[in-house]
């Protein structure tokens, strides 16, 4: 008896290492957030707009036409004049060099300069309402993200 115990336990033992070997991967787009760097509990994420992304057999599409109205119906992310914003993407490395950011403000499209090596991008001095793009560009396709943003 002793030993069948043995047994089913050498076989109970090698089961369970054979599902932490066999890790599933998530190769998804990934999830876009912005915040103050001085005060991470701001941090909003934000929402996907149009995706074309894929992974061996597992293709993500989305498309949205009008940006505008799904920014809209986020929550209101604010910020100060100037300030600076942090991006954190989580579920993925990325190559930062990649990734745009740009402000919509009725017809002007308003490119800004996103510093990879910190992850953070500059606000204008410009107060108002703006629609943030996050546009992230990869191997596996690229992904676009909008916010609606409140510049004080």
């Amino acid at each position: 008896m002793d030993r069948y115990l043995k047994l089913f336990v050498g076989f109970v033992f090698i089961f369970l290492l054979a599902g932490c070997i066999g890790e599933d991967y998530d190769f998804s787009p990934p999830t876009v957030n912005v915040y103050n760097p001085n005060d991470i509990d701001s941090q909003q994420t934000l929402a996907e707009a149009n995706i074309e992304w894929k992974h061996e057999d597992q293709i993500y599409n989305k498309e949205t036409e009008d940006i505008k109205a799904l920014a809209e119906e986020q929550n209101i992310i604010s910020f100060k004049a100037g300030d600076t914003v942090s991006i954190n993407l989580e579920d993925g490395d990325f190559d930062q060099d990649r990734i745009s950011v740009s402000l919509l403000k009725n017809e002007d499209n308003i490119e800004l300069e996103y510093n990879g090596k910190q992850q953070t991008f500059n606000l204008p001095m410009e107060k108002g309402e703006f629609i943030l793009v996050v546009g992230v560009d990869t191997s596996r396709g690229n992904a676009q993200y909008v916010g609606y943003l409140v510049i004080q």
